[in-house]
C-alpha cells in the first residue's frame, strides 16, 4: 500500500489518535493527552488497522510497540506534521523564523568534541529552537525515537532515509612513544598480530581492522587486550603505554601533535569513513529541521546548501 492509498484511507481523527499512542507508547497516556478514555482510543485505532489493512501496534500487558506497517504509518505521519509545520509559519509570515523543538542524536565523541562546541551558535541564531539532543554511539531507529537528525560515522543502512555526507573522517593508528620503543616493528598489517590492541566496541567492523594501499585492501582481525565503548578511555590507554590503538583524527590530532601519541604504519592508511547526516524524507520541509540541516552542514561539512542534490541522496 503506498502513501496516499494509506493516507486516503483514514481520517485526521484517526492519525491524530494513532500519532499519540505512537508518541507516548501507552494507550493511557495518549487517551489523557487527546482528552479521551483508553477504550474509545482503542476503538478509533482497531478502525484504523482495519482500514490500512493491519496492525499498527503490538500490544501486550506491559507494552505497546510499533509493527513494520505502524512505523510506516509514522513516518508518513511525521510528512504530514512537517509540512503543516511549514505551511503555519508561511500563512504567519514567520517562515525565516524557526521554532520548536529539534530532536538530534549524535555518536557520543565526536558529538562532545564536534558537535557540542557549536550548539551554542545554533541557539543564539534562532533564539526559539529548542535542541533535544541525545549521545549516543547505537544506531536507533530515527522514526521510533522520534529523532529529527542524526550524525552517523560510517556507511548508512537505514532504509528509506535521506543522507548527506559531510566529511571523511580520518583514523591513524597509534602508540605512545615508549611503547613503540620496546614493541616489535609494525610495517604490515599482519604484523598487528605481534602487538597489544586497543580496540573500539562500537565500530561496525568489530575486532577486524582494515587498511588500504593504492588498490590492495587488507583486514586483519586483532585480539585486544582492552575493548571499550569510551573513545576517551582508548586514547589516555594509548597515551599510557598500553598498546595500539586505531583512533578518529578529532581523537587523537592534539596528542599526535604533542608527541604523546606517534602514528604508525603511515604506508598502510587506515579505512576512512565518512561523517553522514541522516533525516527522514520530508522532514527538511519544516524550518526548524531545516535551519538546523543547513547549519550543521556549515559548520561540519562543505556544502551548505539543504537543496543541493549532488551531496544529498537517498538511502536504498
Amino acid at each position: 500500500m503506498n502513501e496516499s492509498e494509506m493516507l486516503s484511507m483514514t481520517s485526521l481523527r484517526d492519525l491524530m489518535a494513532f500519532n499519540a499512542v505512537a508518541r507516548h507508547l501507552s494507550f493511557a497516556r495518549a487517551a489523557g493527552s487527546l482528552g479521551c478514555t483508553p477504550s474509545v482510543l482503542s476503538r478509533r485505532i482497531a478502525g484504523l488497522e482495519t482500514r490500512v489493512g493491519g496492525p499498527v501496534f503490538l500490544r501486550s500487558t506491559r507494552r505497546v510497540t510499533l509493527t513494520p506497517l505502524g512505523e510506516s504509518l509514522l513516518a508518513h505521519c511525521a510528512r504530514l506534521e512537517a509540512e503543516m509545520a511549514d505551511m503555519n509559519a508561511r500563512l504567519r509570515g514567520q517562515h525565516a523564523e524557526a521554532a520548536g523543538v529539534v530532536r538530534l542524536q549524535v555518536p557520543t565523541t565526536y558529538g562532545r568534541r564536534c558537535v557540542a562546541p557549536i550548539l551554542p551558535e545554533l541557539m543564539s541564531r534562532y533564539p526559539k529552537l529548542q535542541l533535544d539532543v541525545t549521545f549516543d554511539d547505537g544506531y536507533a531507529d530515527l522514526i521510533a525515537s522520534r529523532t529529527d537528525i542524526a550524525l552517523r560515522i560510517g556507511t548508512p543502512v537505514d532504509s528509506g532515509l535521506i543522507a548527506a555526507p559531510l566529511r571523511p573522517i580520518r583514523r591513524f593508528l597509534v602508540a605512545s612513544p615508549d611503547y613503540v620503543a620496546q614493541a616489535p616493528a609494525l610495517k604490515r598489517p599482519e604484523d598487528l598480530k605481534q602487538h597489544r590492541c586497543l580496540a573500539f566496541q562500537a565500530l561496525k567492523s568489530g575486532d577486524v581492522w582494515s587498511f588500504q594501499r593504492g588498490r590492495t585492501r587488507r583486514s586483519v582481525r586483532v585480539d585486544p587486550v582492552l575493548r571499550t565503548n569510551n573513545a576517551d578511555a582508548l586514547l589516555e590507554a594509548a597515551i599510557a603505554g598500553s598498546g595500539v590503538a586505531m583512533l578518529s583524527d578529532f581523537i587523537a590530532s592534539e596528542a599526535i601533535g604533542n608527541h604523546e601519541l606517534v602514528e604508525l604504519m603511515t604506508g598502510w592508511p587506515v579505512s576512512q569513513p565518512q561523517v553522514q547526516m541522516l533525516w527522514v524524507a520530508g522532514m527538511e520541509k519544516s524550518p526548524r529541521v531545516r535551519v538546523t540541516i543547513d547549519y550543521l552542514r556549515e559548520r561540519l561539512g562543505k556544502v551548505s546548501n539543504v537543496g543541493a542534490t549532488a551531496a544529498t541522496r537517498k538511502v536504498a
